[in-house]
């Protein structure tokens, strides 16, 4: 999921810009899924997530690894056993897209390896994954977004990878990878991961809409007009706006945007305390409340992620947040409309886009590390993140291979090139997740018009100061 680092400890104020300027990129999300979407959380088949089988191994020898896939002949000889990978899915085909990138990493690295594959489901991934790591046996490898991806590091579930990303022999591999995005791996004394994918939170309009009411050309120009553009648009048919609201669809993602452009974030920026301060952030509150309290939208928890981008597919919302995944089925699947993705409109101190990263590890309970480390470098080689990344929409983390993505795509060749360059995302700090989960409910509260933007403020920084003091 594209992830974003806060970049307020250590991390240059604006990387992303300098992805723009060096023609890098674009993470889950989501968280998360749906960040969905997580980031993604596509409302889609998943397979169960059990605990794959693992056979035991050597411990992993940095220095038998050479660059791309896998290590020299004797130690990729030696690689054999069982590994569990788990992910979130990014697609209704995520199995048929994990298969292609196994079958390569039997017929090119190591043929003896069997990767089990298996999902965990989006909205409670969490969850899953918690009970997953506290049995003992939990998949090798696993997909982490940025969310995710502090605690568990925190909580000495995850392989410190350190010695293994450095090896001098996956040199080459590891200087493809964007700098930004090693700055979120290497964290807490150590490093728990390769970054591999990022994902952009944008907002979907139905330009036919907007035309024939006469706002395409002005609906972004600031909140005020997003708010009359709704308005405008919103009809006994049609919804004028819509974004997620539940934390199970990780809503934060569609609020994020409004808080950092009046220049908020949820930690201050020595993450002591709430960082939801002055009156800018208050009044980008005030019009989250007042644009979800306004009529334009569908009733409050009455749809989740995947029910809101249906609607919008069907014609029935006109301006919608959501996720690049879902570029895949509306190039698919073409509507009967012309629509095209966009950013939130600016605000008084900024006009940026969310997104997050994910992140590949292994499991410290894992006993075939070798293996696992083999298949995370498989997995993030250029033709196969690549071709990843393409498949379900997402962005790569790797510099390489920019030029050649998404020629025949062009929804997705303006995210690269107008929101990545605007990316700004979550401060990693392992209690994140929890921080925004506590204070959620009283957005939803507000939402439904039981608070104005001051008690909202108020509320959810008492909710972040709690857990950052417990």
């Amino acid at each position: 999921m594209f992830a974003s680092i806060d970049q307020r400890r250590g991390v240059p104020g604006h990387v992303w810009r300098l992805l723009a300027v060096i023609s890098v990129f674009m993470l889950v999300a989501a968280a998360c899924g749906s960040d969905d979407a997580v980031d993604t959380d596509e409302a889609t088949p998943q397979a169960t997530a059990e605990p794959a089988p693992v056979t035991t191994g050597d411990s992993p020898d940095a220095s038998a690894d050479d660059t791309g896939d896998g290590g020299d002949d004797a130690s990729v000889a030696a690689l054999s056993g069982t590994i569990g990978f788990i992910k979130g899915p990014h697609s209704a085909m995520e199995a048929e897209f994990e298969q292609q990138i196994i079958d390569d990493f039997n017929s090119q690295v190591a043929p003896d390896v069997k990767v089990e594959f298996s999902t965990y489901d989006w909205p409670v991934h969490v969850a899953e994954l918690t009970t997953l790591f506290a049995s003992g046996s939990p998949p090798d490898v696993q997909y982490l977004v940025d969310l995710i991806y502090p605690s568990f590091a925190e909580q000495g579930v995850l392989h410190d990878m350190t010695d293994l990303v450095n090896d001098p022999s996956w040199a080459d591999e590891r200087a493809n990878i964007s700098p930004f995005a090693w700055d979120l791996a290497e964290q807490q004394g150590g490093t728990w991961g390769v970054p591999v994918l990022g994902a952009v939170y944008n907002i979907f309009i139905n330009e036919t809409l907007l035309e024939e009411a006469g706002v395409l050309d002005s609906w972004d120009d600031s909140y005020e007009s997003m708010l009359a553009a709704a308005k405008a648009l919103t009809t006994d048919e049609v919804y004028g706006f819509a974004a997620r609201t539940s934390a199970a669809d990780f809503a934060w993602w569609d609020w994020y945007p409004y808080i950092h452009n009046a220049g908020g974030d949820v930690l201050s920026d020595d993450w002591a305390e709430c960082g939801l301060v002055g009156q800018d952030v208050v009044d980008a509150m005030q019009f989250l409340i007042d644009i979800h309290t306004a009529g334009v939208t569908p009733p409050i928890g009455s749809l989740d992620n995947q029910g809101l981008f249906d609607l919008f597919a069907a014609g029935r919302i006109a301006i919608l947040h959501h996720e690049t995944p879902n570029i895949v089925a509306l190039n698919t699947n073409p509507p009967d409309f012309d629509w095209t993705v966009a950013a939130a409109p600016p605000g008084p101190q900024g006009h940026t886009v969310m997104g997050n990263f994910g992140i590949l590890s292994i499991a410290e309970a894992s006993d075939n590390k070798d293996a696992a480390w083999a298949f995370i470098k498989h997995w993030a080689s250029a033709p196969q993140v690549g071709r990843f990344a393409e498949q379900v929409n997402l962005q790569v983390v790797r510099t390489d291979i920019i030029d050649d993505l998404f020629g025949d795509n062009p929804a997705m060749q303006s995210v690269q090139t107008e929101l990545v360059p605007r990316v700004q995302g979550l401060q990693p700090h392992p209690k994140i997740l929890e921080a925004l989960q506590a204070a959620w409910p009283v957005v939803e509260d507000a939402f439904r018009g039981n608070l104005n933007g001051e008690e909202a403020i108020a509320g959810m920084c008492e909710a972040i100061d709690g857990v950052l003091a417990g």
